[in-house]
Parts: C-alpha cells; sequence; structure tokens
C-alpha cells in the first residue's frame, strides 16, 4: 500500500512539473516568435497595397450605465481622422443618463440604438448582435459591399490612440482577413500597484503571446480594440457574437474556424481604465475565466476544422483555464514549502541548498524574462530597473489572485450561474488620460 502511495506521489510531482515546464517553453517560444515579423506580413504589404480611406468603418460602443466616462469616449472617438466614418452607441437598457449623453453629442457621426428591457442587460454579446442587426438594416445608410465595412467594438471607457485607424484599416485590403486586435493599455497605470499588475498583464499578452501566435495564425479577440470585417460576422449568421461571458474569444475563434484570418497590430492601442481594488477585479475575472471555460464547447470544431500550428495552438489556449486550476495545487505546495524553508532558517535547523536556486529560477525566471519587454515600454515613463526588478516579482504573486477568480468561476459553472456582471467605472484619470494620448506610447516593432 505505502509503494503504491508513493508511485502516486511521484506521479502527482512529475505531472505538476511537466506542467510548469510546458507553460515555461510555451513562454519561451512566444516570446521569440514575437520578436520578428511573420513572412506573411511582409508578402502582405505586397500583394494587398491598401490604404486607411478605402474601408468605411463603425465604431460600435456597448453601453449599460456609462454616463461616468462615456462623453470623454465619444469626442476622442470624433477626432479620429477618416472620411467614412460612424459611432453607433448602443445603450443596453441603462437607468443612467447614458441616453442623454449621446443624444446631446454635437457630431452628426453619433447615433443612438435604444434597448430596453426585457430584451436589454442580456450580456454584451447580445448588445452587439443588436448593432450588426441595426447596421444592416440600413438605419446607419447604405452599405452595398460589406467586405468594405469594418466593424470595431470600443469599450465605453475605450480611448483609441489617434493613428488607430492609419495603421489597422489598409490590413483588410487582404480579402481574407477577417478580423484585427490592437493592443491594450491601462491609462491609470500609475494610480495603484494593482493598476500597474493590469498594464504588465495585457502589454505581456499583446506584445508577446499575441504577436508571437501571429505566426501560428491562431491571433485571438479582445473585448475592446477589436476590428472585424462585416462580411466575417455576416458568415457567422444571424447573431455573429454568442451569448458567452467572454464573447470576444468565442467570436475569435468561431471566425478562424469559418476560414477568416487574423491579425494583431502592435502599433497601436486603446486605452482602458484599470480596476484599483482587488474586490471589483476578482468579480471582473471570475467573469472573464468563466466565459473561458464555456469555450471548451468549441474544442470539437477546432479539432474537425483546423490544422497544424493553429489547431495546437487553440487547444492549448482553451484549456490553459483547467491548467490554471491544476497549478493553483502546485502553487500552494510551493508557498508551504517557502514557509518551511523561512521557519528553519529562523529556527536555524535548515542548510543553503542550490534547490533553492532552481526553484527560484522556476518561480519568478519567466516573469522576468517576460518583464523586459514591459520595461522597454515603460522605461522612458519614470519605470527604472529597480522599480521594475520590485514590481515583476510582485507581478508572480499577482498570479494568486487568478487562481481565486479561476475556482470562484469554477464553482460558479458546476452552480449553473451563468449571469453577465457589469464592471462599474470610475472618472478617475479619465481627462489626463485623453491629454497623453495626444502623444501615445508607440509600440517597438
Amino acid at each position: 500500500m505505502m509503494i503504491l502511495y508513493g508511485q502516486r506521489i511521484d506521479f502527482v510531482l512529475i505531472l505538476a512539473v511537466s506542467l510548469v515546464l510546458l507553460s515555461v517553453l510555451y513562454g519561451v517560444l512566444m516570446l521569440v516568435l514575437s520578436r520578428f515579423e511573420p513572412a506573411y506580413a511582409r508578402r502582405r504589404a505586397v500583394t494587398f497595397p491598401g490604404t486607411a480611406a478605402e474601408k468605411a468603418v463603425i465604431f460600435v460602443v456597448p453601453c449599460l450605465n456609462e454616463e461616468r466616462v462615456l462623453a470623454a469616449s465619444l469626442d476622442r472617438l470624433v477626432e479620429m481622422d477618416h472620411p467614412r466614418m460612424q459611432v453607433l452607441v448602443i445603450d443596453d437598457g441603462s437607468d443612467d443618463g447614458t441616453a442623454a449623453i449621446v443624444r446631446a453629442h454635437p457630431d452628426p457621426r453619433v447615433s443612438l440604438l435604444q434597448r430596453r428591457l426585457p430584451s436589454a442587460r442580456q450580456g454584451k454579446g447580445e448588445a452587439l448582435n443588436a448593432a450588426i442587426r441595426h447596421i444592416r438594416s440600413g438605419a446607419l445608410g447604405a452599405y452595398t459591399d460589406a467586405s468594405d465595412v469594418v466593424v470595431c467594438v470600443v469599450d465605453a471607457d475605450g480611448m483609441m490612440e489617434p493613428q488607430a485607424l492609419d495603421e489597422v484599416m489598409p490590413l483588410f485590403a487582404d480579402p481574407r482577413l477577417g478580423a484585427v486586435q490592437i493592443g491594450v493599455r491601462i491609462n491609470n497605470r500609475h494610480q495603484n500597484l494593482l493598476a500597474r499588475m493590469q498594464d504588465i498583464e495585457f502589454v505581456l499578452y499583446t506584445e508577446i503571446f499575441q504577436r508571437g501566435r501571429r505566426h501560428l495564425g491562431s491571433v485571438g479577440l479582445g473585448g475592446n480594440g477589436q476590428f472585424v470585417r462585416l462580411s466575417a460576422l455576416i458568415s457567422l449568421g444571424p447573431a455573429p457574437w454568442s451569448r458567452s461571458l467572454s464573447e470576444d474569444l468565442d467570436l475569435g475563434v468561431r471566425l478562424l474556424i469559418r476560414g477568416w484570418n487574423m491579425e494583431f497590430c502592435s502599433t497601436s492601442a486603446v486605452h482602458q481604465q484599470g480596476l484599483v481594488d482587488a474586490r471589483r477585479w476578482v468579480k471582473q475575472r471570475t467573469r472573464w475565466f468563466q466565459g473561458h471555460l464555456q469555450s471548451w464547447t468549441l474544442v470539437p470544431w477546432v479539432l474537425r476544422d483546423l490544422t497544424g500550428a493553429r489547431r495546437v495552438d487553440l487547444l492549448y489556449h482553451l484549456t490553459s483555464p483547467y491548467l490554471l486550476l491544476l497549478a493553483s495545487f502546485l502553487s500552494a505546495a510551493f508557498l508551504l514549502w517557502i514557509v518551511s524553508i523561512g521557519i528553519g532558517v529562523v529556527t536555524g535547523s535548515v542548510d543553503f541548498s542550490w534547490w533553492w536556486v532552481s526553484a527560484y529560477a522556476l518561480a519568478f525566471g519567466p516573469a522576468l524574462m517576460f518583464g523586459a519587454v514591459y520595461w522597454h515600454h515603460e522605461r522612458g515613463h519614470g519605470f527604472g530597473p529597480l522599480s521594475a526588478l520590485v514590481v515583476l516579482h510582485v507581478y508572480v504573486g499577482y498570479v494568486v489572485l487568478w487562481y481565486v477568480a479561476g475556482w470562484k468561476a469554477a464553482f460558479r459553472s458546476l452552480a449553473g450561474r451563468n449571469s453577465w456582471a457589469k464592471t462599474d467605472r470610475t472618472t478617475d484619470d479619465q481627462d489626463s488620460a485623453a491629454q497623453k494620448l495626444d502623444h501615445p506610447l508607440r509600440a517597438p516593432a
């Protein structure tokens, strides 16, 4: 019996170490790939030369009680220099002044689609589906060719960098390109440590993983700053967005399954508010994590319709929430080990071991390695090497919050609680963020 128990422990240990090594190796691969342009991007510039003015763009802004931030975001959008541009705000059953702000806006390109209960408040995906029906009805004007129209989803607190359309729209000269995702930055990252953690998280995801996934053909979409060709949305049926709690992830995978190509543009970003208290952060990330768990239902279609590196990467991406839940047990064991070592050091009952060095390298090495990319972005903005070193060590602890959100999402899923919980906004730093965007941070190539 003791032998079987020992074998079981060895198997669990080997499995845990294998999962960690797999994650580290995947991250290193993405880091390497992200440092150079894929060959197709160079060919596309020659094969499909295009200009920003060739396509019409409709900014779609889904709103539920967004009076605190909406006005500044609309002002920023209408400043975009594009000859064929409209802004459609979907008021999804707000009970504040959201609709009044839209009606009072002086720019005639800004229009309102007001949804009321009981059809309203069914989730962001349903609000976006209503917007597509509204566009296809001709309410914003006649668009004879859906392939010449690009729909850009912007959150109510989203502030687009002024060069975004010049960078993104020419890419749609390629007729097989279905969508483009741009980077995401946290505009109040200087406000507190939690906001800084979110900015690191978004920069690492976009600048390493999204850029790396360009080489694999598996770029994903985010909920803010996603540009999607109207004809690609129509190809998914009358309701292109699902009711998933992560409708952006779901949309991106289904576009790939449908045969559309995806692209990530690293030279532009949309700036949004970061959450500054842990309770609201956990609430938001629980929804995101639960939506990611729901996307497991896409796996059979990924296996059936996709091939090669794209299929392998999407399978890894769709199963990553389960890997994170497993990793939480390993992290708990690691923390207990650290505590036991600390007790041993204090009591003088433990001697130095080189295993400590290897454990430190495994726990903190990837974050420090990836963090060099973040520091490269922020070093000109008062973020020195010593600050970066300290903050990136804290970033490893930030993962613990994801464990909390992950297990909360898992229990909500098991209990059948799939309601959509909106994140509340604040007005902090919104005006100063708009001023900073006049001199946006450009991502290094």
